[in-house]
């Protein structure tokens, strides 16, 4: 009883973490695939902010001028019910 009582909580846990890393490489993919277009083609006013659905989950981006360089993030809930977000920069081809 002791080792069940042990092991579901921590089987629990592990499928609960590979789901918030499996959205992070997606989300992160995601994010890479929309800031290509305000990099290459730069006509673009910035800051813009949107949200999209991905897989049952509300996307916000928001793009932004720091500097040289052009900043991408991406905010979502994962399903700890906690907010996750990721920024990625890059240089405008322009």
């Amino acid at each position: 009883m002791v080792i069940i009582s042990t092991l579901i909580p921590i089987t629990n846990l592990l499928l609960y973490e590979r789901e918030v890393l499996h959205h992070k490489r997606l989300f992160s993919n995601k994010l890479h695939d929309e800031l290509q277009p305000y990099l290459w083609d730069g006509q673009n006013r910035l800051p813009i902010n949107y949200s999209k659905e991905v897989n049952a989950t509300t996307l916000n981006f928001n793009f932004s001028a720091e500097n040289e360089l052009l900043k991408g993030c991406v905010t979502w809930e994962n399903v700890k019910n906690k907010t996750n977000q990721i920024c990625l920069y890059g240089y405008s081809a322009k």
